[in-house]
């Protein structure tokens, strides 16, 4: 089965976006590994390591965003006017 331009274009678009929910998916199971339980990792190391991953996975999920709009938009790149 060959695949045109158009399709590869799609399928690699939703795979972007697949990979941004997989992230998010992959932080909400980080934040309740790291929850406090009263034994071991306190409230300011919890938050800690939750932003510090938290901002690598937003930079992430925001690439993953913005590319899966351009191959979902048949791989225009947007111009600034």
């Amino acid at each position: 089965m060959k695949l045109t331009a158009s399709q590869l274009n799609r399928l690699a678009g939703l795979g972007a976006f697949a990979v941004s929910g997989a992230l998010i998916v992959a932080f909400a199971l980080f934040c309740w590994f790291v929850a406090p339980r009263g034994v071991g990792i306190d409230g300011i190391e919890s938050a800690v390591a939750q932003i510090a991953v938290g901002v690598i996975l937003l930079a992430l999920v925001a690439v993953h965003v913005v590319f899966g709009r351009i191959l979902l938009n048949g791989m225009r790149i947007p111009t600034s006017s």
